[in-house]
Parts: C-alpha cells; structure tokens; sequence
C-alpha cells in the first residue's frame, strides 16, 4: 500500500485563526487524527498584534482525546483538560514575530484540540495545520 499526505487546516472556532487577548486563552475546534495516520505533525504561526516586547510568548498544547475513558463503548470523546494537556511549543514573539514552528503530534490519538495561551501584553492571531503520513 502506498504512503499518501494529507494536510488539513486547523479551525478556531471555525476560522482559519483565532485573536487571543492578552493573558488569555483559546482552544481550536477538534480535529480528527486519520485512523490511518502513521506520523502526524502541526505547524503553528503567531503575530503579535503591535510592538512585541520581552516575555510575549504564546504556549501551544494538544488537548488529545482516545474516547471517552469512562464509557463503554465510546459514546463521545472527551479531551485532555487544559491544565494536563502536553506542552508542545512556545512561540516567543519579541524575538520573532510572526513565529513559526512545527511540531509531532501523537498519531495514536483519536482527535486533538489545540490551546492557546497568550503569556503577553496584546492580541496575538495564532494559525496552525496539521499533516498527515497516511498508510493507505
């Protein structure tokens, strides 16, 4: 079987963006991992908003879900709570803005929802699209 890509655009709360105000945060809509996926990975931008200064940052968690841990069988799919979620990136702004990365999602999970944390003084837009490794 062949080895096929698929890239897929994260929504926040159906945008292809999100604005996250200062010292808050923001979760993107769930978004399915393919039940085929043999390696995953998210790429996240963020720009500040203005003038970026020291300590404007942005945290970046998946939120993963694998079902619902205490139904069976799955009825829905609950998620990583925000406060134990995996921390997979910081995107310092006053030194880079926009701020790019890119980093391995768990493939082996069912769905993931990513947060957003604004650790600065302004709105921060955040972007991010997963791609897929597909064994099909």
């Amino acid at each position: 079987m062949p080895i096929t890509k698929q890239s897929k655009q994260v929504l926040w709360a159906g945008a292809a963006s999100a604005s996250v105000s200062a010292g808050a945060a923001t979760n993107s809509d769930p978004l399915a991992i393919g039940q085929d996926a043999i390696g995953a990975i998210v790429q996240i931008k963020a720009v500040h908003s203005g003038t970026p200064a020291a300590g404007d940052t942005v945290d970046i968690f998946a939120l993963y879900t694998a079902g619902d841990p205490d139904a069976d069988p799955d009825v829905a799919d609950e998620y990583d709570t925000a406060l134990h979620g995996e921390h997979i990136a910081r995107l310092d702004l006053a030194s880079d803005s926009p701020a790019i990365t890119t980093a391995a999602l768990d493939h082996l999970a069912k769905g993931v929802t990513l947060r957003a944390v604004n650790n600065g003084a302004a709105a921060v837009t955040v972007y991010a699209q997963v791609h897929e490794q597909n064994f099909a």
